[in-house]
């Protein structure tokens, strides 16, 4: 191969390089990306995350990818032809840059905690701890252990609820840290970990017994939640009743049908059918919903929205200028 041959298949190959980053950064390609980020966040809202978690699927995050690859390449055709133009005297095009330039940081921090951030529920009841380990939770650094002492409902005077707080003392390398309330608005934050107060409830220890009274299965259950017993048989404790003589208000179904109902005081056995064992509700802790997060993409999204809101009037500067001049 001679070097006109070369410099033949240089050329031919420049070419289709151009042609493809032309293609990746076109209007079309553009609203096409967009179209799709838009309806998987549709879906999202409408699938449960229990059933498909389509925010944290490969797919949700491929395209995250492609809109931020697409952006990025975009700028920086952008800021070439501005460096070779007259246009880099002024502000505007510099806050037309910023924008894109941010649009990439926002995406790029969504992506970013996306994948190495993590968001779950978790029912601690009073007086019980929960361990945040590296195994459990990547990144979070040495790991610590939530110790709930306390949880209070606070009313206001009409009898109407106005806070649930959660006592929490955080523990570290067996030694007692601090405690602190945590509240709806208000998290704890420890080592980049965010605690939320998410939700309340009472954990009741259940129990299904046979007639003999041996135990066959046994959970700690929150109002609402079921537990399978034989066959398609599942009890489901529906409210915890206080005072004092406390009651579970309980429904079992089968077949996905209500099968019976009724009330059961707490350390009772009540049989719960015919041919069937009994069910005994041990006792009932109040529990707090806690949401644990971390997500370290946050800094590069504040970051990105802040040049935005920079890019946006800079963009507006030229024509305030021209405007001025025209009236003058």
């Amino acid at each position: 191969m001679n070097e006109q041959d070369v410099i033949v298949q240089q050329t031919i190959y420049r070419k289709k390089v151009f042609q493809v980053l032309h293609f990746i950064t076109s209007m079309k390609v553009a609203m096409a990306l967009l179209m799709l980020l838009a309806g998987a966040a549709m879906i999202g809202t409408v699938i449960s995350p229990q059933r498909y978690d389509i925010y944290h699927s490969m797919g949700f995050r491929l395209l995250l990818t492609l809109i931020c690859g697409s952006t990025f390449i975009c700028s920086m055709k952008q800021l070439a032809a501005l460096c070779l133009s007259n246009k880099w005297r002024h502000l505007d095009p510099w806050g037309t840059f910023a924008v894109h330039m941010a649009i990439v940081l926002i995406v790029l921090g969504a992506l970013y905690g996306n994948v190495y951030g993590f968001s779950e529920e978790i029912n601690l009841s009073v007086g019980k701890d929960y361990e945040i380990t590296q195994e459990k939770y990547r990144g979070i650094g040495e790991p610590f252990t939530l110790h709930l002492e306390n949880f209070e409902t606070q009313y206001y005077a009409d009898g109407t609820v106005s806070d649930w707080i959660s006592h929490i003392r955080i523990e570290h390398n067996g030694q007692n840290g601090f405690t602190q309330e945590v509240k709806v608005n208000h998290p704890l934050i420890y080592q980049g970990v965010s605690i939320y107060q998410s939700s309340f409830g009472m954990a009741i220890q259940t129990q299904y017994l046979d007639t003999a009274g041996k135990v066959l299965r046994e959970a700690s259950l929150g109002e609402g939640r079921g537990m399978m017993l034989e066959g398609d048989m599942m009890i489901l404790p529906v409210r915890y009743v206080g005072g004092l003589n406390p009651q579970i208000m309980y429904i079992v179904y089968k077949g996905g049908r209500e099968y019976d109902w009724g009330a059961a005081p707490l350390g009772s056995s009540r049989f719960i059918g015919p041919q069937m064992g009994m069910v005994k509700f041990i006792e009932a802790q109040p529990f707090s919903g806690l949401l644990i997060k971390r997500d370290p993409g946050i800094p590069l999204v504040w970051f990105g929205f802040l040049l935005l809101a920079f890019g946006f009037f800079a963009s507006l500067y030229k024509k305030t200028i021209l405007a001025s001049n025209q009236k003058g």
